[in-house]
């Protein structure tokens, strides 16, 4: 038989899969007779399975049964064409959401080297497989045809077994599930591969379209795959929990206003417009916090609806400002307190927003503690540390730790005669309170 050369890999799957056929009909007149008789409808139903494609041609009344037969892949095959699906994101999301799109049969119809120990089968020839490597699409020299009508029975291509081929190349065009259940390798079976592969690995970022676009089902696949927790994060949901606990302020241990999974600080932020990925985290959460009450009952104990996270956090979009005057109706809250709120958010989530209006309340002793460790970390104390209508203030430094309702501290510091929020917050006041120190030694001395 003619020998073919690897495809291109620019070449779809239809592409290289029209071209190794033909070649494996080595040039017989069955090539075109059984075109016309696939399209006059001739060709049933076509069945995969492992090793083959089948279905029934009817001739003039008789009903034949025509086959092309040709290798499975093995597993090291296997292993070779998902080590190319590895570095494209769009395609590990979809493989793992159990699609397979256009664009994986495309990539995996490219002929992609296999390991020297690997069996040489998926490639054109005897020789060339072990040079070119292997791709989905069997290889000339490996297509076999049968037939129930005398040349088929002797192994010889026929007009039947080639409607086949040319029925195959039609239904490949809707998706290449079906090649790779002929060649022994269900989607599934590619997709257990690939999951094994990406275990522990943080997927690359998802290409954008001409318009910018990321598909969302694609990005969720990819989260719902992401290594379960970074190394640390243990450490720091026992630290918050701890204040939590220690507060009373909310429900089970980090289940605050505010209670990021801390793997979602690994995510890459969105292509603008889009919020970044932290405040997409907390509005997931809070979705997440209102669907538990609704189907808990109308009744339930529950946190109730905060309106003003929600507020705050439409009025910290990009073009959430020309906003603010209808928030100022719609809260009660002045102009000045709404975009306090607007930086807590910023910094710290809904429960920033809460700290930058007033602080939590919480028990004396929780205060008086954490004013005990503020001045015990002080390296030189020139002024006092108040508890004052529920705050930390140092008055001679212009700084304020607020508890906030998820059980952090939150420094603010003096601007103006106002207290503006602060980057920094955190489950241990001394941290808040070095944090505030540096925001206030940026921020210039007005008084």
């Amino acid at each position: 038989m003619t020998t073919s050369a690897g495809p291109r890999s620019t070449e779809p799957l239809v592409t290289v899969w029209k071209r190794h056929f033909h070649l494996a009909t080595d040039g017989s007149a069955s090539h075109a007779k059984g075109l016309a008789l696939h399209r006059n409808g001739a060709v049933g139903q076509i069945h995969a399975a492992p090793g083959r494609f089948s279905a029934a041609v009817t001739v003039k009344k008789a009903a034949l049964k025509a086959a092309l037969s040709f290798p499975e892949l093995t597993e090291e095959q296997g292993q070779a064409l998902t080590a190319r699906l590895v570095d494209v994101p769009a395609a590990v999301a979809d493989l793992l959401a159990g699609r397979l799109s256009a664009a994986i049969a495309d990539l995996l119809a490219e002929r992609v080297p296999v390991t020297a120990d690997a069996p040489a089968g998926g490639g054109d020839g005897a020789t060339g497989s072990r040079v070119d490597g292997v791709c989905v699409v069997p290889g000339a020299d490996e297509i076999r045809f049968s037939c129930t009508c005398p040349p088929g029975r002797s192994g010889r291509v026929c007009d039947h077994s080639a409607a086949v081929g040319h029925a195959v190349a039609e239904r490949l065009a809707g998706g290449a599930s079906l090649l790779l259940t002929a060649r022994g390798m269900r989607t599934r079976d590619l997709a257990a591969l690939l999951r094994a592969r990406v275990t522990d690995t943080v997927p690359g970022a998802l290409p954008a379209d001409a318009n910018g676009t990321v598909r969302a089902d694609q990005a969720y696949s990819l989260w719902t795959h992401r290594p379960r927790r970074r190394p640390g994060a243990e450490d720091r949901n026992e630290a918050g929990a701890g204040v939590c606990a220690e507060t009373g302020a909310g429900r089970r241990a980090g289940d605050g206003p505010d209670s990021v999974d801390p793997i979602t600080d690994a995510l890459d932020d969105p292509p603008a417009p889009c919020p970044p990925a932290r405040e997409l985290a907390w509005m997931t959460e809070d979705a997440a916090d209102r669907a538990r009450a609704l189907l808990a009952g109308a009744g339930a104990a529950g946190r109730p609806h905060d309106e003003l996270a929600d507020v705050v956090r439409v009025l910290a979009t990009p073009d959430g400002v020309h906003r603010i005057p209808d928030a100022v109706r719609a809260t009660g809250h002045d102009e000045a307190a709404l975009r306090a709120s607007m930086i807590g958010y910023r910094h710290g989530g809904p429960a920033g927003a809460h700290a930058a209006l007033a602080p939590a309340p919480v028990p004396d002793a929780v205060l008086e503690r954490a004013r005990d460790a503020v001045r015990t970390s002080r390296a030189l104390s020139l002024g006092g540390i108040d508890v004052v209508d529920g705050a930390l203030t140092d008055t001679t430094a212009g700084v304020q730790l607020r508890p906030g309702p998820d059980g952090r501290w939150f420094p603010l510091t003096s601007f103006g005669g106002e207290w503006r929020p602060a980057a920094g917050c955190s489950a241990d006041p001394v941290e808040a309170y070095r944090a505030a120190r540096r925001a206030r030694t940026a921020r210039p001395a007005t008084r």
